[in-house]
């Protein structure tokens, strides 16, 4: 492991940290948009995962001109689910955003997100609303995270974050700030998936027992869909398997998530009529999403 670490300096309020995998063709665009961030009181810290293409260079470069910045090249490829609980463990400030390598942050990210958690002690993570955009940077929708909104109750939030979200845009609420201790101790109960793909769900199942969790009523992040990402890499190393094959890897993906979920809620320390709650909302939302289904308004995750 090669480490570029910047000198010593106090304890940074926020941690970004990017995890990445030969993200040579977008991760400028991501180192900058941290660096152009109103609220300067922050580390970004890169973990490269022994990329084969120029990641390492630029992140280094990079890293002799700010001192913001720690990067660390891995001397081999531990996995995608090692790195990102490498730069959650190695992260010094008390406030955490994950960043991928093709995403990039508005400038007022860090400023807001801060703020609300600040004066919000309740709360465990939070995040504004996205803008979905392509390889080229165009804005290909937008995703209102309407449904966690502040003003909504806590006992109605908390229920959309422990049900399968094939109709749900909740999970986009993982790419905002969280509270670092707190992340650290969700991740060490989270085993290491078979796939990525919705690594979300299961950590938010766990944040929400801790904490509150809300969006703000703003959009402050750009999400990239790329052919070459985690998720549509996953896809196609499934699409190689037969039909048969697939969907025996699918549906035990799915009713993984779905027991995961389940077991974290009944095994959290909710109260029991909160537990009968959150259950009673899971079931009217798969009964409604089924019939859903079956007339064929299925929603799309991206």
């Amino acid at each position: 492991m090669t480490a570029h670490l910047s000198p010593e300096r106090s304890r940074p309020t926020v941690t970004v940290g990017i995890p990445v995998f030969n993200g040579a063709r977008f991760i400028r665009q991501a180192i900058e948009s941290v660096l152009a961030q109103s609220f300067t009181d922050f580390e970004l810290l890169i973990s490269d995962n022994a990329s084969t293409d120029s990641t390492a260079a630029i992140c280094g470069e990079y890293a002799v001109n700010d001192r913001r910045i720690n990067f660390v090249q891995q001397e081999k490829n531990h996995g995608p689910f090692w790195n990102l609980k490498f730069v959650t463990e190695r992260a010094t400030g008390r406030l955490l955003v994950w960043l991928a390598h093709d995403d990039a942050l508005h400038r007022l990210f860090i400023e807001e997100c801060v703020a609300y958690l600040d004066r919000n002690p309740r709360a465990v993570m939070v995040s504004g609303d996205f803008r979905i955009v392509d390889e080229s940077g165009n804005q290909v929708e937008l995703e209102i995270l309407q449904s966690i909104r502040e003003g909504i109750p806590w006992v109605q939030r908390c229920s959309q974050f422990f049900h399968y979200p094939i109709f749900s845009n909740v999970f986009y609420a993982f790419y905002g700030m969280t509270r670092a201790d707190v992340c650290r101790t969700v991740l060490s109960r989270v085993k290491e998936p078979r796939y990525m793909s919705q690594i979300e769900l299961p950590v938010l199942a766990r944040l929400a027992t801790m904490g509150e969790i809300a969006s703000l009523p703003t959009v402050l992040r750009d999400y990239r869909r790329v052919s070459t990402s985690l998720y549509h890499s996953e896809m196609n190393s499934l699409s190689r398997k037969s039909i048969f094959a697939r969907s025996i890897i699918q549906a035990e993906h799915i009713s993984r998530l779905m027991v995961d979920q389940m077991s974290v809620l009944l095994c959290s320390h909710f109260s029991l009529v909160r537990k009968l709650g959150v259950l009673v909302r899971v079931g009217t939302y798969y009964s409604v999403k089924s019939v859903e289904i079956i007339f064929g308004r299925r929603r799309s995750r991206p």
